[in-house]
């Protein structure tokens, strides 16, 4: 891996691989849900949106006939701490997409018929997003958690603040955020380091007034709650709330081996004993949350209202046992692999690697060699993983939230710590 640092404080990352005929190329922008004031919740989904709405030399069709006729890919997502916008194209078409990108992110249209059509289409967005409660309600349990900070916040925001975007809101947002500070150009696959600056040089002009901030919270208060929303539908949607760690966290590593013996897999603890041995639920899972300086553990099912409290019973008893006892040297050994393998198969992707460079640079200005990462993950001791347990699973700590119909519903916690 090569990365330069240009004068305008942009920074391009790439990976030559040899024995590829692609090169996938993101832009990286610090730019998401934990940017936005409570008057800005949806801006920076909203503005990916309209870049590619057309610029001041491009149509939107343009854009994507430039793509479409090298037979490449384009797309772009928003998450809660970036905003990644990303190309995959034969190598010979590397100058293509480092201009076409450039041309998106530096010189946007953002003409207000555009706007006022793509109000109701991020609308429809949202109102599609509601109608999928085994989503919805991870946004549901982040907000319990973190009511008063935007990484509590829906990425698409709401109906209201979508509505009352303004063309100079919009414009105001992307000259704050969208400077040459907050950006990495990450690209990986048959590739020159040297032309791939030259080209970033000659083509990507981002202003520079803009704020480069580093952490989206500082010593983020972690809420206990819980969160009953009744909808008409069949099924109960599920989840429980921990505390977690942050990506800068010592025991990130050990988070990762806990999550995927207790739930992260088909094998796992919870899945093996809430859906093929008892038949509680047709969906359960665990997953960790990770963020710069935060982070949450959470539990998510979707069952019938009337299995909660035994589903409850049951999860809270795996909870306990895996604060107060270690767990075998099979499922440490089964989950390093796992872990392992997982990571090292996605290193055959050029899009997984570009992204490992992209967002690690972005978030903690660095990218772990992974002969590092499998030293780390090898290291994690069954000692470890019961004091993660430990430190995390603390009921007093706990936050539930239910989506669904709620009318059979147990008291949630006490059916959880009724062990």
């Amino acid at each position: 891996m090569q990365v330069t640092k240009l004068d305008s404080g942009l920074r391009v990352a790439s990976e030559h691989i040899p024995h590829v005929q692609t090169v996938t190329i993101g832009f990286w922008v610090r730019c998401g849900t934990f940017a936005e004031s409570s008057d800005e919740m949806g801006l920076s989904h909203f503005l990916e949106h309209m870049f590619f709405k057309g610029t001041q030399s491009r149509s939107a069709r343009d854009i994507v006939e430039a793509f479409d006729d090298v037979g490449g890919e384009l797309n772009a997502y928003t998450a809660k701490e970036y905003t990644c916008f990303f190309a995959k194209v034969m190598d010979e078409h590397l100058p293509l997409a480092v201009e076409v990108l450039s041309d998106m992110l530096t010189r946007p249209l953002f003409a207000e018929e555009d706007l006022e059509r793509e109000k109701q289409i991020v609308l429809e967005e949202i109102a599609l997003y509601e109608d999928a409660p085994d989503e919805l309600i991870h946004d549901k349990l982040a907000d319990a958690i973190w009511p008063h900070h935007p990484l509590g916040r829906p990425i698409l925001g709401t109906r209201e603040s979508i509505t009352s975007i303004t063309s100079h809101s919009l414009r105001q947002f992307y000259a704050k955020h969208y400077c040459p500070e907050n950006v990495v150009i990450a690209a990986c696959g048959h590739l020159s380091h040297e032309e791939l600056v030259r080209l970033v040089e000659v083509n990507c002009s981002l202003g520079s007034q803009g704020v480069c901030v580093s952490d989206s919270a500082d010593n983020l208060p972690y809420s206990e709650r819980i969160s009953v929303i009744e909808r008409p539908i069949e099924q109960l949607h599920l989840c429980l709330g921990f505390p977690g760690l942050s990506w800068r966290d010592k025991d990130i590593y050990a988070m990762n081996i806990m999550n995927n013996i207790f739930g992260a897999g088909m094998s796992s603890r919870i899945f093996q004993g809430i859906r093929e041995e008892l038949g509680l639920a047709y969906s359960i899972y665990s997953y960790s949350a990770s963020f710069v300086s935060a982070g949450y553990f959470a539990v998510y099912a979707g069952l019938s209202a009337r299995n909660t409290a035994t589903l409850l019973k049951t999860v809270g008893r795996e909870l306990l046992a895996m604060k107060n006892a270690p767990v075998s040297a099979a499922e440490i050994s089964r989950a390093r692999q796992q872990v392992k393998g997982a990571l090292v198969m996605g290193l055959e992707s050029t899009a997984n690697r570009m992204s490992r460079m992209g967002r690690g640079l972005l978030l903690i200005g660095r990218v772990m060699d992974t002969a590092e990462i499998l030293e780390r993950i090898e290291a994690v001791t069954l000692e470890d993983v019961q004091s993660l347990a430990k430190r995390v699973f603390a009921l007093d700590q706990l936050t539930v939230c239910a989506l669904g119909p709620t009318a059979l519903l147990p008291n949630l916690v006490e059916a959880l710590r009724d062990n």
